[in-house]
Formats: structure tokens, sequence, C-alpha cells
């Protein structure tokens, strides 16, 4: 089921458990999910659905699967294309080693890479983050998702937006974020320049590409919510500090007695609130020619 536009590729990185697999939930929820089984119960269980999922051992498993997953879906994510990567290394070193392994290597990704641009819908990738290192030749090497051999830099360069997870504790009530800055020891893309205009942006693939004018679908029974969570941020973009916590919890409770379940009432918030938060730092940017970068740890 292609979209009516050109599909995104994007990669999201960051250490285990802050959030990525439950953002996608969030953002792709017409997505077809390849996962290992018991992987996506974060999403069940915060977002209140069931995704449509299959697995997948290998990049060449993977990309089949994308293959077929442009026919009845408007996106596919791989929920840990990292572990993915790793198993594809196992099943090669049976066969093959040394410049043979890496050639096969190459291939696959090559080959996922013609199948992900062209695919028309949007295919997502989520990995581990692997930190800045030296190389034994004293050269630097950049953090960015935790890939063998050259994928480090070979999946980013496939991508129209990488994204590196990290923590803001200040940010309330969900504090996880999305960086895109011009810190010189991670990888970080953004075409759009949603993220990079944003940093540190919420942690909302969806609101980010939605504030970059896409059409990202919600689930057809919540698709009459879209109305109410432009509405909701429309108002919360005019309150700080306490006003908007009050404004907030009110709304929350005023969902939940309309018999709105909890989930649902959830999800309408945190778009609204992402959303508001990504067109006020939006504003705030083109005010400023010279800007500083918030720091997070």
């Amino acid at each position: 089921m292609a979209n009516d536009r050109e599909g995104v590729v994007a990669c999201v990185y960051g250490p285990s458990g802050i959030g990525k697999t439950v953002d996608t939930g969030y953002s792709f929820p017409m997505a077809l999910f390849i996962a290992a089984p018991g992987a996506l119960t974060s999403i069940k269980t915060t977002c209140g659905y069931q995704p449509a999922v299959a697995e997948a051992m290998t990049i060449e498993e993977a990309t089949k699967l994308l293959g077929q997953a442009k026919k009845s879906y408007s996106a596919i994510v791989f929920d840990d294309f990292s572990f993915i990567a790793e198993q594809t290394i196992s099943a090669l070193e049976k066969k093959k080693n040394g410049f043979a392994l890496w050639g096969a290597i190459r291939d696959q990704v090559l080959h996922f890479r013609n199948e992900a641009r062209y695919a028309g819908i949007d295919v997502v990738m989520s990995c581990w983050e692997q930190p800045p290192k030296v190389n034994p030749n004293g050269a630097k090497i950049k953090g960015g998702p935790m890939l063998p051999g050259k994928l480090p830099e070979q999946v980013p360069a496939m991508c129209d937006i990488v994204l590196r997870a990290a923590y803001e504790p200040k940010r309330q009530p969900w504090n996880g974020v999305y960086r895109c800055s011009g810190d010189p020891s991670f990888i970080m893309k953004d075409r759009f320049n949603i993220v990079q205009k944003a940093d540190p942006a919420p942690m909302n693939l969806a609101e980010i590409l939605r504030a970059a004018g896409l059409q990202i679908p919600r689930l057809p029974d919540m698709e009459k919510n879209e109305e109410i969570v432009q509405a909701f941020s429309d108002k919360l973009i005019t309150l700080e500090g306490t006003d908007l916590e009050n404004f907030a919890n009110q709304t929350y409770s005023m969902l939940l007695s309309e018999s709105m379940p909890e989930e649902e009432a959830i999800w309408i918030l945190r778009d609204a609130l992402d959303r508001s938060i990504i067109k006020k730092s939006l504003a705030k940017r083109r005010l400023k020619f010279f800007q500083t970068t918030e720091k997070v740890l």
C-alpha cells in the first residue's frame, strides 16, 4: 500500500529502554513491524493496540519482507536492525570469511538500500547506539547506530533522517528526545530540517514528519483525533509552566469522562504537546541567526 508521496527512510538509535519501540508504535500504527517475539509488548501495553508483526533473521530476509510490505502497508519498521545485522554476519560466517564475507554483506545492504529507497512506503530502522571510538590507527570514529563493519556509515547514508535518542530529565511528562545537532562525535542528519532547528525535539517521529508537511496515518478509528490534536496543540502553544500542566490535566480528565480509553487520551495529548513544542521551537529558531544548542547528556 504505497503512500501518495515518496517514502521516508529513517534511522533512530539510542540506548536500550529509552523508548524507541514505543515511539515507532505511536508514530507508525499502520506499519508492519519486523521484530522478535515479545519485543513489541510495550506497544500493546502503552499504545493500546497490537501491531502487525513478522520476523526476519537476516538483512536478506528483511529485504524480502520489505518488498512484500509495500503491497499492504504504509510503512515498515525494523524494530531492532542492529540484531538483524548481527544475525546476518553470524549466518554468513558459516559460509564465508574475509573479503568474501564483507562482500556478501555489502551486496545484501545494497539490495536492501535499493528496495528501501524505491519502496514507496516509509522505512524505519531502530538501532542500538555505539559510542565514539578510536581505531588502532588512531583515527576517530563517530558514534552512531550499532552495526558491524562499514554499516554505521552505509546505513545512515541511505537515510533521509538519522536521529539520536537521548534523555532530557527536565522535560516532562516524557523525557526522551531526538537529537540532530552539530555534535561531531555522533552521526546525525535531517534532510527535512525540522529536528536540526528544534533540537532537542520530542521523541515523536510522526509529529516531526508532520511538521515537515508529510501525512502520517493514524489507526483507522483514530483518524478523527487529528482535529482534536490540532485544537489542543493550538491551546498548548500559548501556555507555559503551571498553566500548561493544568490545561493538560483538565483535558485528560475531560477525555476520560467521555469514556475515551486511557491509552487513546494519552496518545492525543502526547501528539498535541509534542506538536506545540516543535512548532514553538521552530518559531524561536526563525527569530535568531546565531543559535545556542541546549546540552543533553
